[in-house]
């Protein structure tokens, strides 16, 4: 039977595993170690607005939804975060229970909108439940380049 529970700090080994089993793909994320998976969900699990979720069946945990409150112009928003259920798992509704009990907990925070960072296979998953583009982009870039044309063209 499935329970969803308040993610435990001694959760963390067992999730970094499974997060790593999870994205350790380069299309779905990159290449993963365990000691980084156990990095990232660290730094989730100490920020002060911290929501963690934590789903497990006969004792054993299977997946979890780490997010968080931050505030907006508009009010609070749940941030972006991550979602993974072990590939053994998947496909028994347990990341849709996972994000329903989220967005639950957020709207009792006083949140309105859920941000998040979608990508390949899970997007339509997102859409068919509401999340919509926002207008916003997601960018990124490579610290160095950046570094080098500020110093090559903004001077």
């Amino acid at each position: 039977m499935l329970t969803i529970r308040k993610t435990k700090k001694r959760d963390i080994g067992e999730l970094s595993k499974i997060y790593k089993r999870v994205y350790d793909r380069p299309k779905d994320g990159g290449d993963w170690s365990i000691k980084r998976a156990k990095d990232l969900l660290n730094f989730y699990f100490t920020l002060k607005t911290f929501i963690g979720l934590t789903a497990v069946i006969d004792g054993k945990i299977v997946g979890a939804l780490f997010s968080f409150v931050k505030p907006w112009h508009d009010g609070n928003r749940l941030g972006e975060g991550e979602l993974f259920v072990d590939p053994e798992y998947q496909n028994q509704r347990i990341g849709t229970k996972l994000f329903l009990k989220i967005n639950e907990i957020g709207e009792k925070k006083g949140c309105k909108i859920h941000e998040m960072l979608v990508y390949g296979r899970v997007e339509r998953w997102y859409k068919k439940l509401g999340v919509k583009e926002s207008g916003l982009k997601h960018m990124e870039g490579n610290i160095k380049e950046i570094i080098r044309r500020i110093n090559l063209y903004g001077k």
